[in-house]
């Protein structure tokens, strides 16, 4: 763990969902270490480890992940809103 870890703060559950959904929807798809950097550079950390608290937001439906050679690692999206059949 660097400094900057252990100065951050551990979010709730609650504030993690909100904090690393809305940040993949203004920023667009993101890799785990991605996440983690954002989150560090505003003082904050989730709960478990980032890549366990994705996965259990993936299995909850809240965002999607994805394996990518090219990035060597998870790739985290928010589901698309799904539109009705008309």
């Amino acid at each position: 763990m660097s400094q900057t870890d252990d100065a951050a703060v551990v979010m709730s559950g609650r504030e993690a969902d909100e904090f690393v959904v809305s940040l993949i929807q203004r920023s667009g798809p993101l890799t785990t270490r991605e996440i983690e950097i954002f989150a560090a550079q505003e003082g904050r950390r989730c709960p478990d480890q980032t890549v366990v608290y994705l996965t259990k937001l993936m299995r909850r439906g809240l965002v999607n992940g994805e394996v990518s050679v090219e990035k060597r690692g998870w790739i985290w999206s928010v589901p698309q809103p799904q539109t009705p059949p008309g």
